[in-house]
Formats: structure tokens, C-alpha cells, sequence
């Protein structure tokens, strides 16, 4: 075998080919992702030229019957905050975390509708600063050769099991960033 790599002309040493199979692998993902993609513009450019509808947002290509309630494509897999807080106790709750003791403009105590669209989209924004803080938290481990196998599934799970623990501290850990941004964007501060 040596001979015949020596036969190509091809010298020094091979490393280990994880890195050239991960780009080989992103590569090809990317490369099928751009072919989906070109064929549903194409059937969008079709289905426009054929009937044009109102339904279909100006310059998008996506319809309203893609878009789902909490602004998202169908099909996104990660759940999102709709519904998280829907009980009467919950439209007019207690700031708490960060900004537990928020007190109104004029004085009074600070309350906060988690059941109102705003705070789902304050939760989104505390949910991406936890993702940042979890990232950082995350490029300080370093992985050992136990962890060795296939390194581009382990990638993405890791990534999508991060995106989900963030999304689950960001219910359930009461930083209280997201009533902050709440009553800042509110106006009740």
C-alpha cells in the first residue's frame, strides 16, 4: 500500500482524516442543502407564475400557512415559548430573577403578562443570551479520546442538545433577563 502512495507522488505523513472527513461531510450537507433549496424556489417560481395568490408574503416566496403563531417556519425543531405560561395566575405575575422587587413609574409593584406575545419574544431573547453563555461555557471543554467516534454527529447532536438545555433554563431557571426586557420594552419602567 505504501508503494503505491509513494507511486502517486504523494509524501509526508497523513494525519488521523477526521478534519478532512468532517469538511467532506459539511460539504456535502451544504452542497445537498443548496439543491433542496433550488428546487423549492423552483416549484415557488412555478406555483407563483401559475397562481398568483394574496396569501404569499411579497418577495419571501413563503406563504402565511408557513409561517406558525410564534414566528417561525413549520418545522423548526425546537419548541419555542407559545404556551409555556398560560394560566390566569400568570397575567399579572410578579417580576422575578433580575428583576424580582421592579417597581412601576409611579411607584407601584411591577407586573408582568407572561401569557402576552411580548414576553414570549423577551423569553427568546434571554433564551439566545443563555445560548451565547453556554457556548463560551462549552469551547472550555476539551474532549477526550473516549469521546472519539463520529465527530460531525457529535457536533450536531451537541449542538442541538445544547439548544435544548438552554431552552429548558431559560423556562425553568428564573434568571428573570426576560421580565427585565419585559418591563423595559413594556413601558412599566
Amino acid at each position: 500500500m505504501a508503494m503505491g502512495i509513494s507511486g502517486y507522488g504523494i509524501t509526508g505523513t497523513l494525519g488521523d482524516g477526521n478534519v478532512g472527513v468532517d469538511t467532506s461531510l459539511m460539504q456535502k450537507e451544504a452542497n445537498r442543502f443548496a439543491d433542496l433549496v433550488k428546487e423549492s424556489q423552483r416549484q415557488q417560481a412555478l406555483a407563483l407564475a401559475s397562481s398568483p395568490s394574496s396569501d404569499t408574503h411579497i418577495g419571501t416566496g413563503v406563504s402565511s400557512s408557513q409561517i406558525s403563531r410564534n414566528h417561525r417556519l413549520n418545522g423548526d425543531y425546537t419548541m419555542g415559548f407559545a404556551g409555556t405560561y398560560t394560566s390566569q395566575a400568570d397575567k399579572s405575575s410578579a417580576p422575578r430573577g433580575f428583576a424580582m422587587g421592579a417597581k412601576n413609574k409611579d411607584g407601584s409593584n411591577a407586573t408582568i403578562d407572561r401569557t402576552s406575545e411580548l414576553y414570549e419574544q423577551s423569553m427568546e431573547l434571554e433564551n439566545y443570551m443563555v445560548k451565547m453563555m453556554m457556548s463560551s461555557m462549552r469551547n472550555s471543554i476539551t474532549h477526550t479520546s473516549l469521546a472519539e467516534g463520529n465527530d460531525y454527529a457529535r457536533k450536531m447532536y451537541d449542538d442541538m442538545m445544547y439548544d435544548n438545555m438552554a431552552e429548558a433554563m431559560t423556562k425553568n431557571a428564573g434568571f428573570g433577563l426576560a421580565d427585565k426586557i419585559y418591563l423595559e420594552l413594556s413601558g412599566q419602567r
